[in-house]
């Protein structure tokens, strides 16, 4: 048994790696290379691997770590965008999310459904509520939140995914109307796949940039900065899980 730790880029990969100490040459399949750790203090191993951006990245990733790595958990770390008023550097710790590119396009007008419903006209229902992630990694993640309250600024919240970068204001302003507080391309797939095997999976998200006009300024000046906000919490993180 492990725990796995999944990453979108090659900046959030370094704040990790770093942080643990890793057996010296890693493991590659299907593109991706698994690097085996250790925590002290914890019996089981980690997994740590890169995915790519995006959600068939993050999935295949996903579903790697629990059928050939044996993982009974999987930890998400890296950077989102904001779709509320928190700042850069402000960590949110996921207890809600879904994907926001998945729908019915009629007349012109794009309609967000449940992933997985048939999006037919007639027959496609709104997304309505973000679903919840498994209590106990809720409770999990408020123990986390407790614990590093005195060390950064950090709060639960809601994320949204979807394959595009967000740097339009019409579109933020769309998301924030979902309930979303965070954007970005990966988690709620990772969610997905731990939904499907009865598995945790625990999102952490440290704010790179506003998701509006000029998003892409700030997360090419921020992301290798505020990722090491992610990785911070990722090492406590492992102390106070099951």
């Amino acid at each position: 048994m492990a725990t796995g730790i999944l990453c979108a880029t090659p900046e959030e990969f370094d704040a990790l790696h770093h942080r643990f100490e890793f057996d010296s040459e890693p493991t590659t399949l299907a593109g991706f290379q698994f690097w085996r750790g250790y925590v002290p203090e914890r019996t089981r191993p980690i997994v740590l691997a890169q995915s790519g951006i995006g959600k068939v990245n993050a999935a295949t990733l996903a579903t790697i770590m629990f059928t050939t790595f044996g993982c009974e958990d999987l930890i998400f770390s890296g950077v989102a965008g904001a779709l509320t008023d928190l700042e850069v550097g402000s960590v949110v710790l996921v207890t809600r999310g879904a994907t926001h590119d998945y729908g019915l396009v009629s007349n012109g007008v794009f309609t967000c459904v449940p992933v997985g419903d048939l999006p037919l006209p007639g027959i496609a229902q709104p997304l309505q509520d973000l679903p919840c992630v498994p209590s106990e990694v809720e409770h999990t993640l408020e123990l986390l939140r407790d614990r590093m309250a005195n060390k950064l600024a950090i709060r639960l919240g809601a994320v949204l995914s979807g394959d595009v970068f967000i740097n339009c204001q019409e579109a933020r302003t769309r998301l924030q109307d979902m309930g979303g507080d965070i954007v970005d391309m990966e988690s709620t797939a990772v969610l997905e796949v731990a939904s499907r095997f009865g598995k945790g999976a625990y999102i952490i998200r440290t704010i790179s940039d506003g998701a509006g006009d000029d998003s892409h300024l700030s997360y090419s000046e921020m992301v290798a900065i505020v990722a090491h906000n992610s990785a911070m919490c990722v090492e406590d993180l492992l102390t106070v899980m099951p």
